[in-house]
This record gives structure tokens, C-alpha cells and sequence, in this order.
């Protein structure tokens, strides 16, 4: 039975600078990080294909993250990432199932979020019509009255607090189980559950980070609100145009650094060499102690 890892208990500092270093990592990376930017949105198009896209970008949700956590593992060493850094998870034979397993997890997790809701939401509102407005872009502009008129006497407080908590504790799960499944090739369930049990531990740091990476959103969609009014009344349909472009990079940026705090949180909270795992002499094959 192999010996389980220390968990770091980190404070309140220690959380609020998890962003600040991812963005330093974000700095470092320079070119390569762009190109890496520019193969994610390429990967991101999978979404377009009908009926599948969603369902398969979530199932390989997962293996994209560990690429990114591996870009910046590569970063923090002072190497060159590139294409093969983002898609290792894809070509690690002895990860790349567990990941698969986790991004299976994710889409799990979120159908059980939709499901929580709409079943809050079904005896108070007519689910089938709402699911047409839903399936038709044009449709709330057109009808506004009959699709505001759904929402009438409906009570969906409640609802939105049960899906946000299932969502949250999957999102918690998934946090430090993809990297301990990718770098240190652990058992997927004792990745999920040691996941749970390391924010816990930590809660207080993560609530540092949760709080300056709300305070960052807000300040990047109020800046993003204000230049998306000026680019439309000023340049109209190529102001339109250059709004989506740049929603597409804030998006991606966004999605880099937060996951560049995420490699920094992992190399502080299991801290022994989080790189390798080397020195927790855990495998995929052992049992972790509990």
C-alpha cells in the first residue's frame, strides 16, 4: 500500500496569489503561449459539429486541461512548450483513460445539474415551451411578453442554488484530480476524493482566490462591455466583427490563466514534486490510504 502524500494547508495570501503567478506564468510563456492559444480555438470548433460537438469537447474537457497545466509546468521550468505539451494527455497511453474517465465525470455532472433544475422547474412552468425558445435563437425577440410570461409566479431561486452547488462540487472534484491523473497516473477515484478532500483542507486559500478571480472577471466584462459599445456604434457590422474577435481572445485568456493558478495551486498544495510525482511513489496500480 503506498504511503499517501502531504497535503499542504495554505491561508488566505496564498490563494489571492495563485492569479497574480499564473499571470506571471502567462507572461513568461510569450509567443509559444499564443500559439497554444491559437490550437486551443481550433480545438474549441469541435463544439460546431451538430447533435456530438458539446458532448465530445466535454468528454476530452479533461485531457485539455492537463495540456494546459503541462504547458505551464513547461513554462515554470523555462522550456518552450508547443503543440505536443497541450495534447500529451492524448498520447500518455497510462493517463490519457483516466482522463477520459474524469471528462465523462464533467458531462455527468453537468446533465445532473440541468436535471436538478428542471426538476425544480417543472411543476411551476411549462418545460416543453421554454425548450422551444430555448432551440430557436429568434424566438425571445420575437415573443419577449410570451417568454417572460413563462417566468411568472416561479420560484427559481431555489433551483439555481441546487444546480450551482452540484456543478461546484463536480468542478471541485475535477480541480486537482486531472492533474494528479495526468502527472502522478493515480486511480481516478482516489484522484477525485483526494481532490474534495485537498479544497476542504484549503478552503480558506481558495477563498482568496475565489474572491480576486470574481473581482478580475467583473473588471475584464466591464472593460469588454464598454470597448464592445464603442467598436458597435462606432464601426457598426466591423465593430460587431472585432467585438466577437475579442471575446474570443479575453476568453482564451481568461481560460489560460486560470488554468496557469491551477498548476500553482497543485505545486503548492501536494507539495512533492507536483511535476513528476516522483516522490509520492504512488501508481495507478497501488491503494492510497485515506
Amino acid at each position: 500500500m503506498a504511503q499517501a502524500p502531504r497535503i499542504a494547508k495554505l491561508g488566505f495570501g496564498d490563494g489571492i496569489g495563485w492569479l497574480s503567478g499564473g499571470g506571471e506564468l502567462l507572461g513568461r510563456g510569450g509567443a509559444a503561449l499564443v500559439r497554444i492559444a491559437a490550437l486551443l480555438l481550433v480545438i474549441s470548433l469541435i463544439q460546431l459539429l451538430p447533435v456530438i460537438g458539446l458532448l465530445v469537447l466535454g468528454l476530452i474537457s479533461s485531457i485539455l486541461t492537463a495540456g494546459m497545466l503541462n504547458v505551464f509546468r513547461a513554462v515554470q521550468r523555462g522550456e518552450k512548450p508547443g503543440s505536443a505539451t497541450l495534447l500529451a494527455g492524448f498520447y500518455d497511453e497510462r493517463a490519457r483513460s483516466g482522463l477520459l474517465l474524469l471528462g465523462l465525470f464533467f458531462v455527468i455532472g453537468i446533465v445532473l445539474a440541468l436535471a436538478a433544475l428542471a426538476a425544480w422547474l417543472a411543476p411551476q412552468m411549462d418545460l416543453q415551451q421554454l425548450g422551444a425558445f430555448f432551440g430557436d435563437p429568434n424566438a425571445v425577440n420575437e415573443n419577449p411578453e410570451q417568454f417572460f410570461a413563462l417566468f411568472q409566479g416561479v420560484e427559481v431561486f431555489g433551483g439555481l442554488v441546487l444546480s450551482v452547488a452540484i456543478f461546484a462540487l463536480v468542478l471541485a472534484a475535477l480541480y486537482f484530480a486531472v492533474p494528479l491523473v495526468f502527472f502522478w497516473h493515480w486511480p481516478v477515484m482516489a484522484a477525485l476524493l483526494w481532490s474534495l478532500r485537498a479544497l476542504l483542507v484549503n478552503w480558506l486559500a481558495f477563498l482568496g482566490f475565489g474572491l480576486v478571480l470574481v473581482g478580475t472577471m467583473f473588471l475584464i466584462g466591464l472593460v469588454f462591455g464598454i470597448l464592445a459599445g464603442i467598436l458597435t456604434l462606432g464601426l457598426g457590422a466591423f465593430g460587431s466583427l472585432l467585438v466577437q474577435v475579442l471575446s474570443m481572445v479575453i476568453s482564451l485568456f481568461i481560460q489560460l490563466l486560470v488554468a496557469a493558478a491551477q498548476w500553482l495551486a497543485f505545486v503548492q498544495v501536494f507539495p512533492v514534486d507536483a511535476s513528476e510525482g516522483g516522490a509520492s511513489g504512488i501508481r495507478s496500480d497501488d491503494t492510497v490510504e485515506f
